[in-house]
């Protein structure tokens, strides 16, 4: 595939190295796990949502085409959510519970699944443009309700005063890439996939002010990191 915008090839690589990082984060603490066999303190939920997010764009990818960079980067996304969330069960000590939260992740996955499957072939009565429109506004749906976890995370950091809750270095990368997905879409005229990255990125940047904001509120004498972090 040859690009005639060198700003396209250079956003399209952008996008490639952030999603694949943040397909990669996940494992500096589930090599943790598989070390120590335990799974600790570390949450089911950044899984989930690498697994869901990635799954749902990877469908949309493949019904519009986008072989750079979507389709590789949420496949290897995909593929990668699935092997840190059989780790993590295999390694918990609440294995039934975690069970449980992975078969409801995957009945949910298979809708859309089955749908774009079936849509593909035919079978909706739909072309493949509007089966991908569809699909499109299920990826938005689901990024919308998977990104409620960061509007969580404020909403404790603001009420405790504490952004012990927000991962900086996460949040500057997930901000990068939001931003790089918002201009791509502006680059290829994708509402639906401008829609919802605006949502995710306005909820990013509101994150990463709240350890500013209280550090000009901390008591003085203690510097930011001593409050915080």
């Amino acid at each position: 595939m040859i690009y005639d915008h060198t700003d396209d090839l250079i956003m399209r690589i952008w996008l490639l190295c952030t999603t694949l990082t943040i397909a990669y984060m996940p494992s500096l603490f589930v090599r943790r796990i598989y070390r120590e066999q335990a799974v600790g303190d570390a949450s089911i939920v950044p899984l989930v949502v690498l697994q869901g997010t990635s799954h749902v764009w990877m469908l949309y990818a493949f019904m519009t085409k986008t072989w750079l960079p979507s389709f590789p980067c949420f496949l290897i996304g995909d593929i990668a959510a699935a092997c840190y969330l059989f780790i993590y069960w295999r390694y918990s000590t609440e294995r039934r519970r975690v069970a449980c939260i992975i078969t409801v992740m995957y009945l949910i996955l298979a809708m859309p699944t089955i749908y774009v499957i079936l849509g593909g072939l035919g079978f909706t009565n739909q072309t493949r443009p509007e089966v991908a429109k569809t699909q499109g506004y299920i990826c938005g749906v689901t990024l919308y309700t998977l990104n409620l976890v960061v509007l969580k995370s404020i909403y404790h950091a603001v009420k405790h005063k504490s952004s012990v809750s927000l991962n900086l270095w996460t949040l500057v990368l997930g901000t990068a890439n939001t931003f790089g997905w918002f201009t791509f879409g502006m680059m290829t005229s994708n509402w639906i996939i401008i829609g919802p990255h605006t949502f995710v990125m306005a909820l990013h940047i509101a994150a990463l002010t709240v350890p500013g904001f209280q550090a000009m509120r901390s008591p003085v004498g203690r510097s930011p990191a001593e409050v915080y972090w």
